[in-house]
């Protein structure tokens, strides 16, 4: 799994802007954007889309591009040591203040650094060119070694001696001055909503309660959803699913999405999306899997954490629906009239989660199982809204969080703590995917019920995407005029 981690995960690094643009920064990406107004180091690490995530990515599109283009690269790659070192200035201040990021997320970020350092030390680096006699990748090669991994290596050093001794176990915006309204400010900025704490913990349980029943009409006589979650972990620790196999079974759910498209949509996209596989220093960290737009030549990638492929063949074809077809490469390649651009994880993780609903009703989920792939998501996904507020407003520990996860969802306590550590270190950002879901899905009831034989899920869906993207209250308004429009216009006709 950003769902990630994931879930998600991704989507996030694929709207950011290219670091060959601007001033080199080692930050928390555009995730610092959301804690703006915090008094918190969580502004400068992030375990999900930190610089550490984020660099290695682009040095791999410049070895892939050639060393044609390493001049401009080597001006921009150059300014590594500086910003690094500015980093570690940054994070001190944090130290003397008292606003040092919680453990949980320095000790991830840490493991993060130390698997990058190995990999760019290595003989064989992947961001080194190879038997090359070039000038240009000499240069290059000169840089990574020379500049780029001391630099790396010293920041490592940096968080193991001085950082990570003395940082908070408490994992939530609570313990901070403000943290309250920080935390209300975050969520904002990620859902374009505002919604109170009364009414994020209220959706939650409602999903919750709805995702229960669902996977109650899954089983048989006599089955709880106790025993229906035991006896799904116990398929998953038996199955013996390979790595191979599960970008397999992305891959032909991927094509079987794109062959049903036009049952719910107007048009199909015709760019290409390829399956590929998690560099592997970030498998440990990271979510199921993330979607990659298309850069240049290369198409768009759904990438697949291949780590426990035991643990995520329940979820494979959801996940694949959520980052593929009908969810974010269909979102990123829909033919529009302009191209759109920006990034709102409100209406993108929104529209990506109300798509694996969307596959159920294009009955895309190839078995009962996959289908309970999908259902237990939910639990997961709804679970958010639950565990955001109680890290962030009401106290909670992370062993708090872990435990409420592992009795609500069936997933492992690895991939549960996993999920916990990011949302300690993104606030506000996962509560985007059912908040958005939830949206659209009440907009739709509402839209059916006014409209009724006119209703057109393709005409509905159209509404939605081929704006772009955009706050929330604004797909409400272009949804609400839609059905203005369209039920003044059958009026006018039977007049």
């Amino acid at each position: 799994m950003r769902i990630f981690l994931i879930t998600f995960m991704a989507t996030f690094i694929t709207f950011c802007a290219s670091a060959q643009s601007k001033q080199l920064v080692a930050d928390s990406g555009f995730a610092r954007q959301a804690l703006n107004n915090c008094k918190t180091d969580l502004r400068y690490l992030n375990q999900v889309i930190g610089w550490q995530v984020k660099w290695p990515r682009q040095w791999q599109s410049i070895i892939a591009a050639g060393p044609e283009t390493v001049d401009e690269a080597t001006s921009t790659w150059s300014q590594v040591p500086a910003a690094l070192k500015l980093a570690m200035e940054t994070l001190r201040l944090g130290i003397s203040s008292e606003e040092t990021a919680p453990r949980a997320v320095v000790i991830r970020v840490q493991q993060q650094v130390r698997d990058l350092l190995s990999e760019l030390t290595m003989v064989n680096s992947k961001y080194t060119f190879k038997n090359v006699d070039n000038i240009n990748a000499t240069q290059w090669n000169s840089l990574v070694r020379e500049n780029i991994a001391p630099a790396v290596s010293s920041f490592e050093h940096f968080l193991h001696n001085e950082y990570l001794p003395i940082t908070s176990t408490a994992p939530g915006l609570s313990q901070l001055k403000g943290g309250n309204k920080c935390f209300s400010d975050a969520v904002t900025w990620w859902t374009t909503l505002n919604p109170s704490l009364n009414e994020i913990e209220e959706i939650g349980k409602r999903f919750i309660k709805e995702s229960r029943a669902q996977l109650i009409a899954t089983g048989k006589k006599g089955d709880t959803v106790e025993s229906m979650l035991t006896g799904l972990r116990t398929q998953i620790d038996d199955n013996r699913t390979s790595a191979k196999e599960l970008l397999a079974i992305s891959e032909i759910a991927l094509a079987r999405a794109h062959d049903k498209t036009l049952l719910s949509f107007s048009k199909r996209t015709k760019k290409e999306i390829i399956v590929r596989e998690m560099p592997k220093y970030l498998q440990a960290s990271a979510p199921a899997g993330y979607y990659g737009r298309a850069q240049g030549n290369t198409p768009a990638r759904y990438i697949i954490n291949p780590s426990r492929p035991n643990e995520r063949r329940l979820m494979a074809e959801v996940i694949a629906f959520h980052e593929g077809i009908p969810g974010h490469h269909l979102w990123s390649t829909y033919p529009r009239k302009e191209t759109t651009t920006g990034y709102n994880s409100g209406i993108l993780e929104g529209w990506a989660l109300y798509s694996e609903y969307l596959a159920d009703e294009m009955d895309l989920y190839s078995t009962t199982y996959d289908r309970q792939g999908m259902i237990t998501k939910h639990l997961w996904a709804a679970s958010r809204l639950i565990v955001e507020p109680g890290l962030h407003l009401r106290g909670w520990s992370r062993e708090d969080a872990i435990r409420f996860m592992m009795e609500n969802t069936v997933m492992s306590r690895t991939e549960v703590e996993i999920e916990v550590d990011r949302y300690i270190a993104m606030p506000g950002q996962s509560l985007s995917y059912i908040l958005g879901a939830d949206l659209i899905l009440t907009e739709r009831k509402r839209a059916r019920n006014i409209m009724g034989s006119l209703f057109d899920i393709s005409d509905f869906h159209d509404v939605i995407l081929e704006p772009g993207v955009r706050a929330l209250p604004q797909v409400r308004k272009d949804i609400r005029a839609w059905i203005k429009l369209a039920s003044a216009g059958a009026e006018q006709k039977d007049t």
